[in-house]
């Protein structure tokens, strides 16, 4: 009888011992993922975050865009250069033909954009449906989050735009980006037109200023009339006009369009 009270006991003992070392159940319930106070139980301390891989990630890239910021003096070109449109339907092309377009917009259809940049400022051009009526083309700065409307007088004897400045069924909008004096800040070309018998050119500059919110930086250039589209080649801008292959040029010579006289 000893001997079998002993071995319940020895037993009893191992069974305890082993339910003292077995790991509890991994709870379900969500877990915060950061944690800002230093304390024993797993929480991670603002050191500690500052000091992890993912951190130290996220420093090294922001420190790099930083620098890409400060470096870049040339203009940044948004990733498609041109549309995929036809030739015909082009405002903007290449002498060989070829469509330079970047963005374009049409009545009724949503708002279109273009990234740009002006040296080292940051922007945006927005074309769309004005309110209450007419069409916007702004030009917006995230840096200052103001945005200025660009100046598209010179239109007058043109069909492509309604009384209340609503663009007319049939045309289109577009625009690119083109360095006319090669001096690493692109200027903005604006086109109107319905591809057949009339279209508006204009050409904007960016000058740099000392607010943004207070000075408008974009500054109309040029401001002409053509029939089907424009070619843009190098420092010229030609509109052709007429059947007979004739055509205005423009050629920017010290920070203005001149026409040559032949």
């Amino acid at each position: 009888m000893k001997k079998v009270a002993l071995l319940i006991a020895l037993i009893s003992t191992v069974l305890l011992s082993s339910a003292c070392n077995t790991s509890p159940v991994q709870s379900n319930t969500s877990q915060p993922l950061h944690t800002t106070d230093k304390q024993e139980g797993g929480k991670v301390s603002n050191d500690d975050a500052a000091n992890s891989p993912d951190k130290e990630t996220d420093m090294a890239a922001s420190r790099n865009d930083q620098q890409e910021i400060e470096t870049s003096d040339s203009e940044s070109q948004p990733e498609n250069t041109s549309m995929d449109i036809s030739a015909t339907d082009s405002l903007i092309r290449s002498p060989e033909g070829k469509n330079l377009s970047q963005v374009e917009w049409t009545p009724g259809a949503p708002d279109v954009s273009l990234p740009m940049k002006f040296g080292k400022t940051k922007a945006e051009l927005v074309i769309g449906l004005d309110h209450p009526n007419g069409t916007k083309a702004i030009v917006y700065f995230p840096s200052s989050s103001v945005g200025w409307s660009l100046d598209m007088s010179g239109a007058d004897n043109s069909e492509a735009f309604e009384d209340y400045g609503d663009l007319q069924e049939g045309y289109k909008m577009q625009a690119t980006l083109h360095d006319f004096d090669q001096d690493g800040i692109n200027e903005l070309i604006v086109a109107v037109g319905n591809s057949l018998i009339d279209e508006c050119i204009w050409v904007y500059s960016f000058t740099t200023v000392g607010d943004l919110r207070k000075i408008n930086p974009i500054n109309q250039e040029l401001s002409i009339a053509g029939q089907a589209y424009i070619v843009l080649n190098g420092k010229e801008l030609m509109a052709p006009y007429g059947s007979q292959g004739l055509f205005d040029s423009y050629k920017y010579v010290d920070k203005q369009f001149m026409q040559p006289v032949y």
